[in-house]
């Protein structure tokens, strides 16, 4: 009898799908390490370079001089107190805000709750450059609004308010940090088990003593998370430092590195910008090694258990409305106001306060010359290119590397994960330099990159794939496996699994990195001013930014409007396309 055998080798089908698919992990992997470890090489070589601009920088003409010319000089300290106070004052004041907010949604009977958390995430659509220069027409101690009808009102003698100072600083930056801190606290409150408070209650504490000793205590890891990434994030924070801060001399680092290399008295010092930018990131990896450890050390405060639960819901009473009225009042000062005010401003033939006279002047004129003026037809279409192009690469680049990082066994997966989040470590302004010192070596070869679009959306992807792989890691966790695994067996090439089986499933996901890459991306000012060259090039930001500067506020008026109409417009159809089909995964944040 003869028995038959079977070979059990692989096909070669197989095996060609084995090494295609280990091929585009490599290239994923190269990409990754080529653009977040160029940037930084460059960036320390050019701290030691004493060349008069980028494109003479050799490695035969380094030195010390930059470092001993920024740290001799007092006001870089100055500057360093600043940063710090700047970023941690607004950092703290938008944090409290922002739990607040949470627990009212979450964890309290407040009416109306849908439209806080429906609206508390929508300010996002309100760029800071924008938000803080309506703040100067409404506190500025020269034409402010406000101050104005209160020196008239009460005979004052001078201005109440000054919007230019540390205070309105931290004031505008500080409401900025409230719609991705109250994202991120919300999950927090909503996943806690509540018997502690229950078992406190019992125990005949206070409300107030169960939250502060309780409640906050269970969260002390998720809140100290929240504000060492919030406090990394305002450390980059150049729009409102740049409107608010710059007419009084407040510098921060990211302010500082700008003015330096915008000085109109000589050539721009790269070399020293460096140096001082070396400090500044110094100052940001700190913060996002304590905001690992803290992550790495939450499994002490766990809480949740397979034990069903539904959270507490405290009763306010009387306190219901006033609790709802501060939620509005938040969204009055972050959106409603400044909106309204650029609103006002851009029917004005110039400047003047609220009054009939204004009123009856009013006129759509600097509405026509935005839409007749052959510049900002260019501006609109080269801000929309480049927009579109970065959300879109940061959303399908995070895609790759969450898959590489969770699903696969690639050798590099633990490094290229670490790598994908450095890039939230390295401010804006610091990458945008960096980048700099690359495009001009790039452009020794003819390839004319730097000033280019092209440069904007290799500058934005790397710095905003640091937050898309952050919600993807968490999407692609929640599809479990056999589901790919069925796709393979039956025949499916990579490429089609990720279309079919996770694109329908994580489409939340990535409706959620899209939104939020756009928003970013148009409000964004530090890297186009640095790596702009040229009106052919000019993006939405570069242009208000300089038109503020030239006087024409009421052109920026205009334009500041018919843009936050239009992200509002973009957010809410992409969101409901995202979300509008059933999709079951939520958006993580």
């Amino acid at each position: 009898m003869t028995v038959a055998t079977v070979d059990l080798e692989p096909v070669p089908v197989r095996r060609q799908r084995v090494q295609t698919s280990s091929l585009w992990q490599i290239a994923v992997f190269i990409v990754v390490v080529l653009g977040v470890v160029t940037p930084l090489l460059f960036l320390i070589l050019g701290s030691f370079s004493q060349a008069r601009v980028p494109s003479e920088f050799s490695v035969f003409n380094l030195g010390l001089s930059n470092y001993v010319k920024v740290w001799s000089d007092p006001a870089t300290y100055a500057v360093l107190s600043n940063t710090i106070v700047f970023a941690g004052g607004s950092t703290a004041f938008g944090i409290v805000i922002a739990a607040g907010l949470a627990w009212l949604v979450e964890r309290t009977n407040t009416p109306g709750k849908i439209w806080i958390y429906a609206g508390v995430p929508m300010t996002l659509a309100m760029p800071g450059m924008l938000q803080a220069m309506a703040w100067v027409l409404l506190a500025s101690p020269r034409i402010g609004f406000i101050n104005k009808g209160m020196m008239d009102v009460f005979g004052l003698s001078t201005a109440p308010f000054n919007i230019y100072s540390m205070t309105g600083m931290v004031f505008i930056e500080g409401l900025r940090v409230v719609p991705t801190a109250f994202l991120m606290l919300v999950p927090l409150l909503r996943s806690m088990d509540p018997s502690l408070e229950e078992a406190a209650a019992m125990s005949g504490a206070r409300p107030s003593s169960t939250l502060r000793k309780v409640t906050l205590g269970v969260m002390l890891p998720g809140v100290l998370a929240v504000t060492i990434y919030q406090f990394t994030s305002a450390l980059e924070g150049f729009e409102v430092p740049g409107i608010l801060g710059l007419p009084a001399g407040i510098h921060v680092f990211s302010t500082k590195i700008y003015s330096v290399l915008h000085q109109t008295s000589s050539l721009p010092a790269y070399g020293e910008a460096n140096a001082l930018a070396m400090l500044y990131l110094f100052v940001a990896v700190i913060s996002i090694y304590m905001y690992s450890r803290v992550i790495g050390k939450s499994e002490r405060f766990t809480v949740i258990t397979g034990k069903g639960y539904r959270p507490r819901v405290l009763q306010l009473g009387a306190w219901r409305w006033p609790a709802f009225g501060l939620a509005l009042i938040y969204l009055a000062l972050s959106t409603i106001i400044p909106f309204l005010v650029l609103a006002y401003v851009s029917f004005l033939p110039f400047l003047q306060a609220p009054s009939a006279r204004a009123f009856a002047a009013m006129s759509w004129d600097n509405y026509e010359t935005v839409f007749e003026t052959d510049r900002m037809g260019r501006m609109l279409w080269n801000t929309v290119v480049m927009t579109v192009s970065v959300a879109t690469v940061v959303m399908i680049f995070s895609f790759l590397i969450s898959m590489i990082v969770v699903r696969s066994k690639f050798w590099g997966r633990k490094v290229l994960d670490q790598l994908a989040f450095l890039p939230h470590a390295i401010p804006g302004m610091v990458m945008g330099l960096a980048l700099l010192w690359i495009f001009l070596q790039v452009d020794k070869l003819g390839v004319g990159l730097f000033g280019s679009l092209t440069s904007l959306v290799i500058a934005f992807t790397i710095g905003y794939v640091s937050y898309g792989t952050r919600v993807m890691n968490a999407a692609v966790l929640q599809v479990h496996k056999d589901l790919e695994e069925a796709a393979k067996v039956s025949g499916a090439p990579q490429w089609r699994v990720f279309w079919r089986v996770f694109f329908p499933l994580l489409q939340p996901a990535f409706v959620g990195v899209w939104i939020w890459t756009v928003l970013h991306v148009v409000r964004s000012a530090g890297k186009p001013l640095i790596l702009t060259g040229g009106a052919q090039n000019e993006v939405l930001a570069v242009v208000i930014w300089n038109m503020w500067d030239q006087g024409y506020i009421e052109s920026v008026g205009a334009i500041g409007t018919l843009l936050m109409l239009a992200l509002l417009i973009v957010t809410l159809v992409v969101r409901r396309f995202g979300f509008g089909r059933g999709a079951h995964i939520q958006e993580a944040k």
